[in-house]
């Protein structure tokens, strides 16, 4: 295999650049900057991860009619909505491993079955997950419950609006600037014969089975944010109907370390609110534009997001936070790729031992 081979693979760099990517961004950048700047302008930081979580309900839908759309972004803010409560409320009540991990199934399964239904891009529940994951670590009194409540459902109502005012936006303008707006897609119709699919259930449980393997591994070690390594694990396995592909773990663990040392060296900077928030909003929404292309780019945008998020909820030394990052994408990456080199052998078992 070529050099330039092997870099474009990591890369993922196989995609042209689409102007309905732009116009996600667009749409990710507007549902993140109000709901964060209101956060911070009345004295909630620690609440802002509520408020970005929320915000990604508008990631979704990025190429459908708006008929269709509605129904992907009302599916995906329920979603959303329901790992963020069941995030906040396990936390709160400071439950067990073993309950957080039942909650984790829960949501990993739902998320597939949802997002299958849906034939939603991302394809992996990978929102859900991480904002059920990371909640559950925020530390929560009783009298705050009211004002994240509000602040997670006033940020899913906006994003909802958000993805849909492209609908008048589209009719006042399209008209007179045909050449502004890209061609929405039809998509394929949807049926809940999916849930039905064996292949579903055999995406949702490999997807378990990684992402409990990497927290149960990530809680032995003591690593502080086992989130990251169940979020790779998620994010890099077949998504159902998707084949499975081992570089995308590689492209994975590049993107991340590059985003690492951004955010490191941002935050290494000491910098004010406003200007880390600016920052979430502008990579949130460079990560749409860039990840269809390039995953390993995608992940250098994504990463700073994961990162400045945390430390607005919970300030801490961003080096070690950056090292962190790093190493639990690591151990998701190994887990994924041990559970496609397992399912790959095993294949190759039985169709060696089928009859000629």
């Amino acid at each position: 295999m070529r050099v330039a081979d092997v870099v474009q693979r990591v890369a993922g760099a196989d995609r042209p650049w689409r102007s309905l990517d732009v116009e996600t961004a667009l749409r990710v950048a507007v549902a993140n900057a109000v709901p964060l700047a209101l956060v911070v302008a009345t004295g909630e930081t620690r609440h802002a991860a509520f408020a970005m979580f929320a915000a990604f309900t508008a990631i979704y839908g990025r190429a459908e009619p708006y008929r269709r759309r509605v129904v992907t972004v009302t599916a995906v803010a329920l979603l959303m909505t329901a790992a963020m409560a069941a995030g906040t409320a396990l936390g709160l009540l400071d439950a067990p491993v073993w309950a957080a991990a039942v909650g984790l199934v829960v949501v990993l399964v739902a998320g597939v079955c949802v997002i299958g239904w849906l034939q939603g891009v991302p394809p992996q529940p990978i929102f859900p997950v991480f904002a059920y994951l990371t909640l559950l670590q925020v530390p929560l009194a009783p009298h705050e419950l009211p004002r994240v409540a509000a602040i997670t459902l006033g940020s899913v109502a906006w994003a909802w609006g958000v993805s849909l005012v492209g609908y008048v936006v589209r009719a006042v303008l399209g008209a007179r600037l045909p050449g502004l707006f890209a061609p929405l897609g039809r998509g394929a119709g949807r049926t809940a014969a999916v849930l039905r699919d064996p292949a579903l259930w055999r995406s949702a449980a490999l997807v378990v089975l990684g992402a409990l393997t990497a927290g149960a591994v990530g809680t032995a070690l003591r690593l502080p944010h086992v989130a990251w390594a169940v979020v790779a694990v998620v994010a890099t396995l077949p998504a159902y109907g998707r084949p499975p592909d081992a570089w995308r773990s590689v492209r994975r663990l590049v993107g991340t370390v590059a985003g690492a040392l951004v955010a490191g060296a941002l935050l290494a900077a000491e910098p004010p609110v406003a200007v880390v928030v600016a920052v979430v909003v502008v990579c949130a929404a460079g990560a749409e534009v860039v990840m269809a292309r390039s995953y390993a780019l995608g992940l250098a945008f994504v990463t700073p997001v994961a990162l400045l998020a945390v430390h607005l909820s919970a300030p801490g030394d961003p080096t070690a936070l950056a090292v962190d990052r790093v190493v639990e994408t690591a151990l998701g990456a190994a887990v994924s790729l041990a559970l496609l080199g397992a399912a790959r052998l095993a294949a190759g078992r039985r169709a060696g031992a089928a009859p000629a």
